[in-house]
């Protein structure tokens, strides 16, 4: 039992310290902190208070310690049920009217109070009247969390692996921990142990690898703002540097050149003219670096997104390889509020990776839609794609596929995903080797915002 209190309380201070503002989150660490008191009643049982006996802990130590077990266990007990359908709710609270949503508590509570008012003691647990209670609870609780559904690939690998790492385990305590016992199974609980070990272990191959309650996206994130805010210090004071010193260079290159002028020193003055461009080149170079790297501002305002896009795929028909057919599904209106400029930059950016992908021609498919709370756009392409050891750093500043591009610095993925984060969304990329990549990105949407036709604009060459 030592090994399950860490387990159930270390998970609930990682999920508390990474986003505590989540209610879902907040509830889910409340459900597992009630597990762990199970489990601390268990230590102080068998463990704590008979090596208190035999090494002469005072009869009022031992009272105390045996309160401290009676408390653990009804936090456990009584906590579990409650704790677990309050995150449900939350998690997906779609199924439950607002009303409903907000009277849940106590009518959660109500035959809870009654059974404690009305049976004595409330320990030992009245286990044949609680079981009519809890189970049903954590019942409602497990279907709301498996009825939830999802339209984004990312979102919805993240919920099955939250399902999988939730709903058994509680389901198989819930058995143990209620059921059993009503039909007169004593001491069911000490069989919980292997399922919480495999739910933890779920729970560790998803926060890292595919995600727990956005935990993946939020360790991710915290990475990239981190690397993104020393790569805009770090560019702002190079840059300042830089262009200090190539004014110079363009002032005493001038006066050389109108020396090997005056002089009739023709070679003198064309080595001149390469120091002049290379000059150029350099400014150049780090005002790109820089338009990349600053720190944005928004300029929100409301818009259609199938308007902007579609203007989008105009510009993009102009200059699109004859070997590429591309098609922009849309489905507007797309009412949306955002930074129109970035937005088109942002697309453009992930239009422009995805041409480059397919520099032998292919299929462009830029897709746009919207779900219950988010407005999407899909990037694919049907190019070279990224192997999954790129595809896990190419959000990284400076970090670059097209090796052999002497224009390309690798900050394109990272300004998207710094207007996403502005704006309080997500990108997300999948890619297969030899199949193609699609970059999506999605922007919450705000209440009044709607549902609206289908449309779709195809072109290409």
């Amino acid at each position: 039992m030592p090994a399950v209190l860490i387990i159930l309380w270390t998970v609930g201070l990682v999920l508390l310290v990474f986003d505590p503002r989540k209610p879902s989150v907040r509830w889910m660490a409340g459900f597992l902190f009630c597990g762990g008191a199970g489990a601390l009643s268990a230590v102080i049982g068998d463990t704590i208070m008979p090596y208190g006996a035999l090494h002469g802990y005072s009869r009022e130590m031992l009272d105390w310690l045996d309160r401290a077990r009676i408390v653990s266990s009804l936090t456990q007990y009584y906590g579990l049920p409650f704790t677990f359908i309050m995150f449900a709710s939350h998690y997906n609270p779609a199924p439950l009217p607002a009303a409903l949503r907000r009277a849940l508590p106590y009518a959660v509570l109500a035959p809870l109070a009654f059974i404690l008012l009305t049976l004595r003691p409330v320990h030992p647990i009245p286990f044949r009247a609680v079981v009519f209670w809890a189970v049903p609870v954590v019942a409602a609780g497990a279907y709301l969390v498996l009825s939830r559904r999802e339209t984004l690939y990312l979102l919805r690998r993240n919920h099955r692996y939250t399902a999988a790492a939730i709903v058994p385990a509680v389901l198989y305590c819930s058995v143990m921990n209620y059921l059993l016992p009503a039909l007169g199974f004593t001491e069911m609980w000490r069989y919980n142990t292997w399922a919480i070990v495999l739910a933890f272990i779920i729970f560790i191959i998803a926060i890292f690898k595919y995600g727990f309650l956005d935990m993946q996206f939020l360790i991710t994130k915290k990475k990239l703002d981190i690397s993104l805010r020393a790569v805009t210090s770090g560019t702002a004071v190079l840059n300042h540097a830089i262009k200090n010193d190539v004014g110079k260079m363009k002032l005493f290159t001038a006066k050389i050149a109108a020396f090997a002028a005056d002089t009739n020193q023709p070679e003198l003055l064309r080595d001149i003219r390469v120091i002049e461009a290379a000059a150029e080149h350099i400014q150049e170079m780090i005002a790109r670096v820089k338009g990349q790297t600053q720190e944005l501002v928004l300029r929100q305002s409301a818009l259609d997104l199938g308007d902007v896009l579609e203007e989008l795929s105009h510009q993009v028909s102009l200059g699109l390889p004859a070997s590429v057919e591309a098609r922009w599904e849309l489905d507007g209106p797309l009412p949306l509020t955002a930074d129109r400029a970035q937005l088109v930059e942002t697309v453009q950016n992930l239009v422009n990776n995805a041409l480059e992908a397919m520099p032998e021609g292919g299929e462009l498919l830029v897709r746009a839609y919207q779900t219950p709370k988010w407005v999407v756009v899909e990037v694919r392409d049907t190019g070279k794609g990224i192997s999954r050891e790129e595809l896990k750093r190419v959000l990284e500043p400076f970090y670059t596929t097209k090796a052999a591009s002497n224009r390309n610095f690798g900050l394109g993925l990272s300004y998207c995903y710094h207007v996403m984060k502005l704006h309080k969304g997500n990108l997300h990329l999948e890619s297969t080797p030899g199949k193609g990549t699609t970059a999506t990105i999605h922007f919450p949407k705000r209440k009044e915002e709607r549902h609206g036709a289908h449309s779709v604009i195809a072109g290409g060459g």
